[in-house]
């Protein structure tokens, strides 16, 4: 399809230790709290949480590496990458996020 179009394409998996923004959701059948426990116990840190809610999501930081990792955890469905502006959400939710 490139060919055809005279596109380049070029598909790289990101750095394994660049940070970023993932969603994480859990199971459904999890009971939030432990969820969340969970979630911290594996980030080391609460500075790496940017935001959760009692729907049994939670916006992290991390590696791309240790979300790959995370994936694995039995009590979580989805890790997936998104783009998270504190600012904007500070403005519409009035909650100041620090990075």
């Amino acid at each position: 399809m490139a060919r055809r179009f005279g596109a380049r394409v070029d598909v790289k998996r990101p750095d394994p230790a660049a940070e970023s923004a993932f969603l994480v959701r859990s199971r459904g059948s999890v009971d939030h709290d432990e969820f969340m426990g969970a979630i911290l116990t594996f980030l080391g840190t609460p500075d790496r949480l940017v935001v959760h809610h009692r729907s049994g999501i939670a916006v992290v930081r991390l590696s791309y590496g240790q979300a790959r990792r995370l994936r694995g955890h039995p009590m979580v469905a989805l890790v997936g990458s998104v783009g998270f502006d504190p600012d904007r959400f500070a403005a519409v939710t009035g909650i100041g996020v620090d990075e």
